[in-house]
């Protein structure tokens, strides 16, 4: 298997990991909340939760919360035999057999797929490949029957058939295929052998023979065999990668517990690796029932579900097989009425089916869609699913995050708040030093300045970084030899040559200015390291301050608390050990540092910095407010700064303080030192040191886009980690808020206006992530089916305008939950794994580029470029491609009438048959193709983001209106066309209008071979004429009866029944071929060989008339003269039309296998130019009504007022 579909799939597993934990981790909310959960008896399960549903076992797990002892008597298995033993026991050999019979293989149970081939076969199944297997069925028999088999038109027309049932089918394999099977992967996730102690002894076994109660030991390097609760851990780490997605090692801590078994440190999961260190553990879980075996099951049973476009192009293979089936047993039943055999009855079937199955859709499509993914390629979008490009174009609603994707993600300190005053800082020092006419608002010699400095530099872990990849050394090398990039890329460089090159970009990166170096680390931690650099080095800083670390259980704990989104700050422990804060124990100091959101930073604080000295944080709680509260309302991002001077005796470095960094959020609201409370630190009574806001522009043309989308019908729902007033801020700046005066928190807060008149006046409301938690978790005692439940939600996402705050991932997953039930079809942006759920549930996924490779491959399209103006050009493209589509179906639809039509006409009337099956399909396979995909190459119209999002319950890809206009409007006059050219072209070899009806089955009598017709002769020359034995119908269209002179063999009708040939077969003033035909050599004057001829010109004249169908069909509304004929592939889509009409009528291979026939030149294509211009004229005057009936004065709405527009805008 490919690296990229093994991440591919391992993606999947840690996507149902994620909802997984979101869930578990929402209903432990629940529960802190005393909400009790109502069974849900009869329920259907929702979706955003199944994957619960489905494991919802694994919570009520406990075993790694047991004691050692309690554990391994309900696993029936022995520690040690003594407690002098220093080896451990497990299990016996017999006890080992015994529950392995009872539980099965530590293996994963691989769902039984089918073959190959059997998939591949099932493709050719279906109410659309069925109609076409029973028609090369039909085909078949026919051929078998028919006593001319020279004539291989029905072979061949059965054999094409075939082919477009295996080409449809193959291109629908190829796509499947890329979703490969998903539990290949979790093959490699299971080592081979495993150590294992039994009888107490250390034996290897083959890890399948693994059972709950074995002790197991666990190496570096070594895949973990099953569920394992540690008992015995040295520095072991394990990298749960395969389950998660992330790649951080995690330490393993026997000793510690979690209730919530993911978060548990003394748990190794099945399938993760040990990446350093060793681990005894029991197995508790094995095989299907381990945590990756529950995924891996659900991973296998869950369903995409299908896109819109697929619904609709099943509804419509329905509609026309429906047509076809109906007209096939309606005509069928007519046949036999008029005495047809059950020949000529199959040979119209096939003719009802061919008509109307248009058997190059699949490819149609495909193209049409490959062609605007590629179009969005060209944007920097990744579509990874063709049908998604439809489904983004469908997009109701958008659920974006603010920062990197409406915003640059390039945070630059804007303003700086301390000593009780704001102080503008977008001026950074560097930037001071190379011009000094610049003004600066801060003093760098200002002791709280430098105190706030050193809070930035000290409580962030963001650094310079320059890590240059071989691409880049490569094409260092190549520029400085003189070569070209190109080519030096593929040569291998030497380890010296790398070197040189590593130091000369390095010198080359430490030159630049520090906004434009390299950095590791957040957005927000970036701006900060850049503001802090030009004033003091942040790595001299840190390294003469480093963070406190210290031994415990044999491994180096860090004291500080990462960032994470559901804390919303960090903390760091730092060594003060040349500090002067504490002169007479400088080296017993410790200081903490905290940074984050001003809500978990400034509650925390009880004292605040004013030059230089502590004061009570109350006197100055309203103007840290209003500093807040302005930087918010600039839409800045917010971070408070605070520090804490540890007490040296009681924290103290040797012997070393052991704080439980682990285990802070058990007793993090005990504000005070608690002696029984082993490694407390304090949390609380800071000082706050100073606020720092970060300005982080929003993108080019960002507003615009959202503007395009207001204009387009398409809700924008920003979705951000940040406070509401920055949120709110920023969203009036990309237009997302229009009036911040009509917001409902500003309504509540300046108007003081009630909760119910607020949300009656508000056209826009900011919602906070912790007043949705708590109104989800009161809600989550409602039964799922209860109309109330989830209604809160929906009356917020019904406001027109919509922005989430301080939200996190799993509330993203309700939010996007909430907007489909309201109906929205919704686009949602992610980077991080825990957006993977929300991304995964959207109809449209939508993962930057810079994102994890879990985001990226839960997502529907990539963007390259972070741009949410990517997006807007995506749905319209998506919608580009609907439009582009529908006119591709309309086109090709208009071509059935007039292949129906010689069949109806052939039965009804009885006129010789005027187009063969065969042409039939050239039409629907050759000449209409190339034009149909040309038409995916049209340009937008101009109203094409002004309409409303396409309600899929309403707006069909092939509405009743499309197939008025395909059917009854175009086709009638395609059809008339046709049949004007039978009429006109055969009148030309002698055959009466009058004479042709009810001809076709007519009996005569075969005359000799050597009868010649003459009018003045007994039965007009016939010899036979009488005898029984040679009465019988002519085979129209069949080369046997090519040369009679139908004169002779109607003997009934009298001598003026038959008109005078165009052209006397005598005459050699004009083309032989005017007046014989170029295959049979016989003469088309008053011969069945005229009826082959002008099937080839009715042939002909739908290829003209469909090209003038072409034309029209590039715009619904816009005239030809506003869209002008500039599709160069369209005129390309012509030439190949034309040309395969001139090589089936000119080209002698051509000729013979598909019946075609040279025309004489009046006959080619010009008895159709007058219907070609009457398809024009009427699309044009048809299109200026439209134009006129169409209201389009309220944006985003288009209304139809005139008949024409209701009737036939599709």
């Amino acid at each position: 298997m490919s690296r990229v579909s093994l991440n591919t799939q391992q993606s999947s597993v840690s996507i149902f990991y994620e909802q997984i934990c979101q869930e578990y981790q929402r209903q432990e909310l629940v529960q802190l909340a005393n909400v009790e959960k109502h069974d849900l008896k009869g329920a259907k399960p929702k979706d955003m939760s199944s994957a619960v549903n489905s494991t919802e076992k694994i919570r009520t797990w406990n075993e790694h919360m047991m004691e050692t002892d309690q554990l391994a008597q309900q696993l029936e298995t022995c520690i040690k035999a003594k407690e002098t033993d220093k080896s451990y026991f497990g299990l016996t050999q017999t006890q080992a057999q015994d529950k392995l019979k009872q539980h099965g293989p530590n293996a994963l149970t691989e769902k039984s797929g089918m073959p190959w081939f059997v998939q591949y076969l099932l493709l050719m199944t279906g109410l659309f490949n069925y109609m076409l297997w029973v028609g090369s069925i039909l085909c078949f028999i026919a051929y078998g029957v028919q006593e001319d088999k020279r004539d291989k038109s029905n072979m061949y027309l059965g054999i094409v058939l075939i082919c477009v049932v295996l080409i449809t089918a193959t291109m629908s394999y190829f796509q499947e295929s890329k979703a490969a099977a998903m539990m290949a992967q979790f093959k490699n996730f299971i080592p081979a052998r495993s150590t294992v102690f039994r009888n107490g002894q250390k034996i290897e076994v083959n890890a399948s023979e693994l059972v709950p109660g074995d002790i197991v030991e666990i190496q570096i390097g070594a895949n973990v065999p099953a569920d394992v609760v540690l008992i015995q851990a040295n520095e072991m780490k394990v990298n749960n990668a395969s389950l998660t997605g992330e790649s951080e090692d995690l330490l393993r801590l026997p000793d510690e517990k979690s209730k919530n078994i993911f978060e548990s440190p003394n748990v190794a999961f099945f399938g993760t690796a040990c990446t350093n260190g060793s681990g005894i553990g029991i197995v508790f879980k094995t095989g299907d029932s381990t945590v990756i075996g529950q995924i891996a099951n659900l991973a296998q049973t869950a369903d995409a579900g299908e896109t819109p476009i697929s619904i609709e192009i099943d509804r419509f293979i329905k509609i026309i097989a429906s047509i076809a089936i109906s007209m096939g047993l309606i005509f069928f039943a007519i046949n036999f009425a008029f005495g047809y055999d059950i020949i000529t009855n199959i040979i119209f079937m096939i003719g009802i089916i061919v008509a109307n199955v248009p058997e190059g859709l699949y490819i149609t499509v495909t193209v049409c869609m490959a062609l605007a993914a590629k179009r969005m390629a060209a944007r920097s979008v990744l579509v990874k699913n063709l049908q998604s490009v439809e489904t983004l174009g469908s997009t109701s609603c958008i659920c974006s995050d603010k920062t990197g994707t409406l915003t640059q993600n390039r945070m630059t300190v804007s303003h700086l708040y301390y000593n009780a005053q704001i102080h503008e800082a977008s001026i950074n020092y560097e930037k001071f030093r190379k011009n000094p006419d610049l003004k600066l608002d801060y003093d760098i010699k200002d002791p709280a300045f430098k105190s706030l400095l050193d809070c930035m530099i000290l409580g962030s872990k963001a650094a310079f970084a320059f890590n240059p990849t071989n691409e880049e050394l490569k094409a260092h090398i190549a520029k400085k030899k003189g070569q070209k990039v190109r080519d030096y890329a593929r040569f291998n460089i030497t380890e010296e040559e790398k070197e040189q090159a590593k130091q000369d970009l390095l010198q080359a990166e430490l030159s630049l200015p520090v906004e434009k170096r390299n950095v590791t680390g957040d957005a927000s931690e970036t701006g900060i390291i850049k503001f802090a650099q030009g004033i003091k080095d942040i790595e001299t800083e840190r390294q003469t301050y480093p963070v406190y670390s210290y031994e415990q259980d044999g491994n180096i704990v860090d004291a500080l608390i990462p960032f994470n989104s559901e804390i919303k700050f960090n903390m760091f422990i730092r060594d003060m050990n040349t500090d002067q804060t504490r002169p007479k124990s400088k080296e017993d100091n410790l200081c903490i540092f905290l940074k984050g959101a001003p809500e978990r930073i400034l509650n925390r604080c009880n004292k605040i910095l004013i030059n230089g000295e502590e004061r009570s944080f109350d006197e100055y709680a309203d103007h840290v407010k209003f500093a807040n509260d302005s930087f918010g309302k600039m839409g800045e991002r917010v971070l408070a700064f605070a520090k804490l001077e540890l007490d040296p005796s009681i924290y103290k470095k040797d012997p070393k303080y052991q704080f439980d960094i682990k285990n802070w959020k058990k007793w993090q609201q005990v504000k005070d030192r608690d002696p029984f409370i082993q490694g407390w630190f304090p949390m609380f009574n800071l000082t706050l040191v100073g606020i720092v806001s970060l300005n982080d522009p929003p993108r080019p043309r960002v507003d615009m886009s959202v503007l395009k989308c207001r204009q387009a019908g398409i809700k924008v729902i920003m979705v951000t980690g940040d406070q509401p007033p920055t949120a709110a801020a920023i969203a009036h700046k990309v237009n997302i808020i229009t009036d911040p005066t009509l917001e409902y928190n500003y309504l509540r807060q300046e108007k003081g206006l009630s909760h119910d008149q607020a949300m009656d006046q508000s056209k826009a409301i900011v919602i906070h992530g912790d007043l949705l938690a708590e109104k989800h978790a009161e809600e989550e005692g409602l039964d799922d089916l209860d109309p109330e439940k989830g209604r809160f939600l929906i009356e917020w996402i019904s406001k027109p305008e919509v922005v989430f705050a301080r939200t996190t991932p799993s509330q993203k997953l309700l939010i996007v939950d909430a907007c489909q039930r309201a109906g929205h079809i919704v686009a949602v942006t992610g980077d991080g794994v825990n957006d993977s759920p929300a991304i995964k549930k959207a109809d449209i996924g939508v993962a930057m580029g810079s994102g994890s490779d879990v985001a990226k491959n839960a997502a529907d399209i990539i963007l390259l470029n972070d741009d949410f103006s990517s997006i807007v050009m995506g749905v319209e493209q998506g919608r580009l491609m609907f439009d582009n589509l529908k006119k591709s179906i309309s086109y090709a639809l208009s071509a059935n009438i007039p292949e129906i039509f010689p069949v109806l006409c052939n039965i009804v009337i009885q006129v010789p048959p005027p187009l063969s099956s065969i042409l039939m399909i050239v039409i629907c396979l050759g000449t209409d193709m190339y034009p149909a995909i040309a038409l995916a190459y049209e340009n937008a119209e101009l109203d094409i983001m002004e309409r409303l999002p396409r309600n899929s319950k309403r707006d069909r890809l092939v509405p009743m209106k499309l197939m008025s206009f395909s059917y009854v409007q175009t086709g009638i006059v395609q059809a008339f066309s046709g049949m004007f050219t039978y009429f006109y072209i055969l009148n030309d070899f002698g055959f009466k209008l009058n004479t042709l009806l009810f001809l076709n089955l007519a009996e005569g009598y075969e005359p000799n071979p050597t009868d010649l017709y003459d009018p003045n002769l007994p039965n007009f020359g016939n010899t036979n004429y009488g005898n029984g034995d040679y009465a019988r119908s002519i085979a129209w269209g069949q080369n046997d009866d090519a040369q009679i002179d139908v004169r002779l063999f109607f003997v009934f009708h009298n001598k003026d029944s038959w008109g005078r040939c165009r052209w006397n077969p005598n005459d050699e003033s004009v083309p032989r071929f005017w007046r014989y035909s170029n295959v049979t050599e016989k003469q088309l004057c008053y011969t069945p060989e005229a009826v082959i001829y002008v099937s080839s010109a009715y042939f002909v004249a739908i290829v003209i008339t469909q090209i003038a169908n072409n034309m029209i069909s590039k715009t619904r509304t816009l005239s030809l003269s506003q869209q002008q004929l500039v599709n160069s592939v369209q005129w390309q889509g012509i030439i190949f039309e034309v040309g395969i009409a001139l090589l089936i009528c000119y080209a002698k291979p051509f000729e013979i296998g598909l019946g075609g026939r040279q025309l004489a030149s009046p006959h080619f294509g010009i008895p159709a130019m007058s219907f070609f211009m009457v398809i024009v004229f009427y699309d044009e005057v048809r299109k200026i009504l439209v134009r006129k009936g169409t209201d389009t004065s309220v944006k985003g709405k288009i209304k139809l007022t005139g008949w024409m527009a209701r009737n036939t805008l599709y």
